[in-house]
């Protein structure tokens, strides 16, 4: 096995170090988006506390249904805290 694995690194090491750099640019990808859509989610919610938009704005933007501000405010605190 170890005769095997040798060469083969010995043959291609810039394409190896390019795939682990790609594996590791997709990790970032994909911890990136989840700051995003949070960092969307907060956006919102100042929208919100600022009275740009009311309750159902909100919801409607955060991808719920139906709300009140009271629900709507503690949805908001939650985002917040994270």
């Amino acid at each position: 096995m170890k005769e095997k694995i040798l060469p083969f690194i010995k043959k291609y090491p810039m394409s190896i170090l390019l795939a682990i750099i790609a594996l590791n640019l997709f990790s970032i990808a994909g911890s990136l988006k989840t700051e995003a859509e949070l960092n969307r989610q907060k956006l919102i919610c100042i929208e919100f506390h600022k009275n740009k938009i009311d309750a159902f704005e909100t919801f409607r933007k955060l991808g719920a249904t139906k709300g009140t501000n009271n629900v709507t405010a503690s949805i908001c605190r939650l985002i917040a805290s994270h």
